[in-house]
């Protein structure tokens, strides 16, 4: 596998996790049920660069939305 490949199914994974996520918190916002918005850790992974600081929290949908990307990539091949 050839770097440009790579950088294509990592940007693929992290674009379809944001979209579980989107996903889950419109579905809970029209339903009127907080399943899918529920943070599973304590508290979010922090990666602190010089002046950049990135923080993530994993939900239920974020956690659909990778397994739905993994199954696409892996199926595309």
């Amino acid at each position: 596998m050839d770097g440009g490949k790579a950088a294509k199914i990592a940007l693929a994974i992290f674009l379809g996790t944001l979209a579980g996520a989107v996903v889950g918190v419109i579905i809970d916002n029209v339903f009127g049920v907080h399943i899918l918005s529920v943070y599973l850790l304590q508290e979010p992974v922090r990666l602190e660069l010089y002046v950049i600081k990135v923080e993530a929290q994993v939900t239920p949908a974020s956690l659909l939305g990778l397994v739905a990307t993994l199954f696409f990539v892996l199926k595309k091949g």
